[in-house]
Order: C-alpha cells, then sequence, then structure tokens
C-alpha cells in the first residue's frame, strides 16, 4: 500500500511517498481504507519532532481519517466489513490503509460524506470540550474567539451558537474571512492586523468583557485577552498556533476573578473516555440538526500533502484542509 512517511525529522518536502507492506488489526482493532484524511496543526509539528510525542521513525503522519472497514481483528463487535466510519489515531492516516482502535472509531452519518467526516473529530471535540466542559458556557454569555477562520475557530463559532452564545466575537487576519465567520453564526468579526480586539470587545460588551475566550493563538493573543475578559470569566487555552506560549500574572488573575483553563482533549481518551463518548453524541445530534457543518478550506490528493501543509501553514485556509486518495 501507499503511505506518505517521515524518515526523519523534516518539513513537508521531504516526506516521501512508500510502497509498504499493509497492516492487520491485533485484537480490539480495525483496519480502515482511507478515503480522506483531515489535516491538522499538530501533523506540521509531528514531521518536525515538535509534538507532545515523537514517534519511532519512519512513520506516516495523519490524526482523523474517514473511509471503509476492511478488516476486523479479534473481539471487534460494534462493526463489519464494508461500514463507512471515522476515525481517530495516534499516527498512519496518511496511508491507504490504517490501523484504529475500535473505541476510537464511530459509524459515518448517512448524511455525512467522507469530507466532513474527516474534518470533524478533531476540531469540534475540541471546540465541543473547550466551550460546554472547559469553559462552561451558559446560554446568554458573550464569547470571544480567536483565529475564528480556522478549522478550529470556525467549529467554536458553530458551536457556540447551537449552544445559546449571546454574542459571538471572532477575530481574523484579514477582512475576506469576515463573510465566512459571519456566516457560520459570529455576530462581530474583528481583523486583528488593523483593529484592537481588546477595545472591540469593551465596545460591543459595554465594558463588561467577555464571559468565555477561546484562544487556540497563544503567546501576546493570549496575555492581551486578559484585558477584555468578564468578571468571572474563563480563558480556555486550546494551543500555541503562534508559537509562543502566553505568560499569565497571578495577581492579575486573583484582582479580576477570571480562570485560565487548559484542554488537552487526548488526555480524555486516558482519564475519562466516557466523557468523549458522551461528546460524539451530543456533536453527532447538533449535526443532524444542521447546526454544525464543517467548512472544507482546501482539498489535496495524499501526494500533494506537501502543498497542503504549507498551504496550512500560510495562514490562508479556512476552514479544515482535506487529504484524498
Amino acid at each position: 500500500m501507499k503511505a506518505i512517511r517521515a524518515h526523519e525529522w523534516c518539513g513537508p518536502r521531504d516526506l516521501s511517498i512508500d510502497n509498504i507492506e499493509q497492516p492487520e488489526p491485533s485484537r480490539g482493532q480495525i483496519l480502515i481504507r482511507v478515503n480522506v484524511a483531515g489535516l491538522n496543526f499538530p501533523d506540521l509539528l509531528i514531521i518536525t519532532g515538535k509534538y507532545q510525542y515523537k514517534p519511532a521513525l519512519p512513520f506516516s503522519p495523519g490524526f482523523e481519517i474517514a473511509g471503509t472497514v476492511e478488516q476486523t481483528g479479534e473481539g471487534v463487535t460494534r462493526f463489519k466489513v464494508g461500514d463507512r466510519v471515522v476515525a481517530q489515531v495516534s499516527i498512519g492516516g496518511f496511508a491507504e490503509y490504517a490501523i484504529a482502535e475500535e473505541s476510537n472509531t464511530h459509524s459515518i452519518p448517512g448524511s455525512m460524506n467522507d469530507d466532513e467526516a474527516a474534518a470533524f473529530p478533531l476540531v469540534y471535540q475540541t471546540s465541543y470540550f473547550g466551550l460546554a466542559y472547559r469553559g462552561e458556557l451558559k446560554k446568554g454569555e458573550t464569547v470571544l474567539v480567536h483565529s475564528a477562520a480556522g478549522g478550529v475557530g470556525l467549529s467554536a463559532v458553530q458551536i457556540a451558537r447551537a449552544m445559546g452564545a449571546g454574542k459571538i466575537i471572532g477575530t481574523v487576519g484579514s477582512d475576506d474571512k469576515r463573510a465566512l465567520v459571519l456566516d457560520n453564526g459570529a455576530d462581530v468579526i474583528v481583523n486583528y492586523q488593523t483593529e484592537d480586539f481588546v477595545e472591540v470587545v469593551k465596545r460591543e460588551t459595554d465594558g463588561k468583557g467577555a464571559d468565555v475566550i477561546y484562544d487556540p493563538v497563544g503567546g501576546e493573543i493570549g496575555e492581551r485577552s486578559t484585558k477584555c475578559i468578564a468578571f468571572e470569566g474563563r480563558l480556555v487555552i486550546i494551543g500555541f498556533t503562534s508559537g509562543k506560549f502566553s505568560n499569565f500574572v497571578s495577581n492579575h488573575v486573583l484582582v479580576k476573578n477570571y480562570s485560565v483553563v487548559g484542554l488537552h482533549w487526548g488526555a480524555y481518551r486516558h482519564n475519562n473516555p466516557a466523557k468523549i463518548e458522551q461528546g460524539w453524541r451530543e456533536l453527532l445530534e447538533l449535526y443532524e440538526t444542521g447546526m454544525l457543518r464543517p467548512v472544507i478550506g482546501g482539498r489535496f490528493h495524499m501526494e500533494q500533502v506537501a502543498d497542503a501543509m504549507e498551504f496550512l501553514a500560510s495562514r490562508k485556509a479556512v476552514g479544515k484542509v482535506v487529504l484524498y486518495w
């Protein structure tokens, strides 16, 4: 089978397309024929050796896949050969076939196509956990979503709207992204290149500030967000796409009575897997009502993986980028 592989810590142009042996599923595992795979910022990190863990070389990146069940391992009861499934994998998604744990695999609803399925797991789970569980978003509250035109940001905007947020403010890096974010549920758009999002949030909330701030960017963006957070607000740290960590002053957290909350979604797999299943059920219910719809901002053949990664890294992409065979 064909597989995109990193033989050393490298950039996108150093990835190779190899012919390797098709894997066999072990007990509790499923072999999936990959139709579409989602591309995420962590894929760029893992090939350079900068991700949270370093897999053994060589390896195939890719964390989320949509396809059909090709073979089941011993003990698998929820799926059979031919079923359409979406799965989250630790690595190996950028290949013609990939192994997934049955526990990390779900049936694709009949109304969902493979592009949407591959674009759904990581960003929607992250945003739902961030807003519903960690951010404890309540109906009527104001939400500030940073990098609102990206895959994670758009999912957060959609979920905040579905949860009944009162006002949703999104930040974007260019004016041509405004309409997209508005169409997906935001009320106010801030171009952070030309506007001060702190002042806009204060103006839009009559000085109160945002109740929940959703930050996948980090660095200065996270630090400045504390200047427009409401009393008892929650600043949810999702990641650091800026490449920089945020530093928070503890006395400021105390005086303004707000919380800085972290979300490492993957930790729930080991600490509370039942919460993930709950999230899946609730998210798919929202999808079936039409309130959630992944936005596909780029579609590349798997052999164009370097182009796709560079497109994602350029910040020009909106929504999710997917790879297909």
